[in-house]
């Protein structure tokens, strides 16, 4: 068997680590559209039957994941393996094939074992390292700080944050990892947990664009977390207690109450006792007056996470009101912003039956 080299490395630099945290934290992360680079190329004649490989590293193509493809000539066909080194999983492996193309997931310390085995006949192999654009290069951390990006930017937030902790049981000193796990359950409303993240994240050696990142979330955190003035709090946890009795009369009146009185209220607890009136009004049937109380909510609230709690209850509101479209919208704000994985749950179900309801009124 023969080895041979894989051409010179190239050191790229990853995209910018405070965009890539900034951009997980609070916008999707854009997936890659399709349009894929030469990072490396090299061509090989090989004998009946001889076989070579070669390593690839992480300094060699440092991105979240890149596509390897391998193309004979003519009626040339070969066998490909491809092993990753981490672990000795096996990626890639298929015989008798003229074109080989395989997406290998990548992440910092990464390595992988190439082997092309030519077939019967004397031929001309073109072996490409093919990635993303380099002036569009998404961040590359660690494998599973990677693949917590790739799911996040699909949606898969549950699965990003299980990413994330399989990073931090890997290595818990990756900072990275848990500055993005503190943000993913500051989403989610689990302000404690987020916390206790991000300060182990600032006790981590991390970069300083992380470091910069982790320390607002920090304080963004403790303003989460500070509590609502006395009365307030105390009849917001009345009118919910209303609620869950079955008494929206009552919650109502506890809301309505505090909003009209002498109290100074700022925007953040006004915000909570309209969400509360709405969810009353949506109990009475009341359902425009409903309507307005979430929007006025929504008006009124500066947190993405309490965002996408009064979405969800405007997107069953909307349900209930037959208004299919309103409710797809509201729903579908609601994951986007990020809602508890049990409310989570209940608006993808809803979104389901919707999209089903919609496509038999075709």
């Amino acid at each position: 068997m023969k080895t041979h080299p894989h051409g010179p490395a190239s050191n790229y630099r990853a995209a910018l680590l405070a965009l890539a945290a900034m951009t997980v934290l609070s916008l999707p992360v854009a997936a890659q559209d399709g349009v894929w680079e030469s990072w490396s190329s090299d061509s090989y004649t090989l004998e009946p039957r001889e076989s070579f490989q070669f390593h690839v590293v992480f300094d060699q193509i440092p991105v979240r994941s890149w596509k390897l493809l391998v193309e004979g000539a003519r009626d040339v066909n070969c066998d490909l393996t491809v092993l990753r080194v981490k672990g000795e999983s096996l990626l890639y492996y298929k015989t008798k094939e003229s074109r080989h193309e395989v997406i290998v997931p990548w992440g910092v310390g990464e390595e992988v074992i190439v082997v092309v085995t030519n077939r019967n006949q004397k031929g001309a192999f073109v072996i490409d390292l093919l990635g993303p654009p380099r002036d569009q290069i998404h961040a590359a951390y660690s494998y599973h700080v990677n693949r917590a990006l790739d799911a996040y930017a699909s949606g898969r937030r549950l699965e990003a944050e299980a990413e994330c902790e399989k990073a931090i049981r890997a290595d818990e000193n990756d900072g990275v990892a848990k500055v993005l796990l503190a943000g993913f359950l500051r989403n989610r409303q689990y302000y404690g947990k987020a916390t206790v993240m991000v300060e182990q994240a600032l006790a981590d050696d991390l970069p300083d664009d992380m470091r910069g990142i982790a320390e607002d979330l920090r304080a963004e955190l403790a303003r989460l977390r500070a509590p609502l003035p006395e009365p307030i709090s105390r009849g917001v946890a009345a009118a919910k207690e209303h609620l869950a009795d079955g008494n929206p009369e009552r919650a109502l009146t506890v809301c309505d109450d505090l909003l009209a009185g002498d109290l100074e209220l700022d925007p953040a607890s006004k915000s909570q006792l309209q969400q509360l009136r709405g969810e009353a009004l949506d109990q009475l049937d009341r359902n425009f007056e409903a309507v307005d109380a979430f929007t006025q909510a929504l008006q009124l609230n500066r947190n993405r996470a309490d965002e996408a709690v009064i979405y969800f209850h405007m997107g069953q509101l909307f349900f209930k009101m037959e208004n299919l479209l309103q409710a797809r919208g509201s729903y579908t704000m609601a994951l986007e912003n990020g809602l508890p994985s049990g409310l989570e749950l209940q608006a993808r179900e809803a979104l389901q039956l919707i999209e089903d309801r919609l496509v038999d009124e075709r």
